[in-house]
């Protein structure tokens, strides 16, 4: 009866922590998916903030525990941006509509993207031209709001992103 109750426990518990850990978007953000958020970026004329992860990705956990908890990051972005979630692990043969026109099965738009690995960004204008990428688990929210003063602030136009960090004396190590 012991290993019964044990056996049930392990088992319980294992299921428990795959559910506590699912790494899909952080808490409290409005992203919505890559398709949807390539088509509002070009109704709206707004730039898209891509975040690709997958449901079990323990780097991406870490991310959203320890980055996009931050209010003042959250409320930036959601207001800059066109929010769109990339899941590398969803179905390759789905299609996916690219920012700059085109589309493409899940696994070539990975690929074409360079979406993988995994915590992965990039922001897109919504002409499709892509302005900024990075990746990086332990990507701190400051380095985010750094990202957000030169893609938002429109300094892509005139500068690339290390132009624009020495002219600012900035580093994002």
């Amino acid at each position: 009866m012991k290993k019964l109750i044990a056996g049930i426990a392990l088992v319980a518990g294992i299921l428990l922590s795959s559910v506590v850990a699912q790494a899909r978007v952080p808490d409290g953000w409005p992203f919505v998916e890559f398709n949807d958020g390539v088509e509002i970026s070009k109704r709206e004329g707004r730039p898209m903030f891509v975040y690709f992860g997958f449901a079990t990705c323990p780097y991406c956990v870490y991310l959203n525990e320890n980055t996009f908890t931050s209010e003042a990051l959250r409320k930036r972005y959601t207001a800059n941006y066109v929010l769109a979630y990339f899941d590398i692990r969803g179905n390759p043969g789905d299609a996916i509509t690219l920012p700059g026109g085109g589309q493409l099965t899940r696994a070539e738009a990975i690929k074409h993207l360079r979406g993988s690995p995994v915590p992965a960004w990039m922001f897109v204008s919504p002409e499709g031209k892509t302005l900024l990428m990075s990746r990086g688990s332990r990507t701190r929210p400051d380095v985010f709001m750094t990202y957000d003063l030169y893609v938002g602030g429109g300094v892509y136009k005139r500068m690339t992103f290390e132009e624009f960090l020495t002219t600012r004396g900035l580093s994002i190590n």
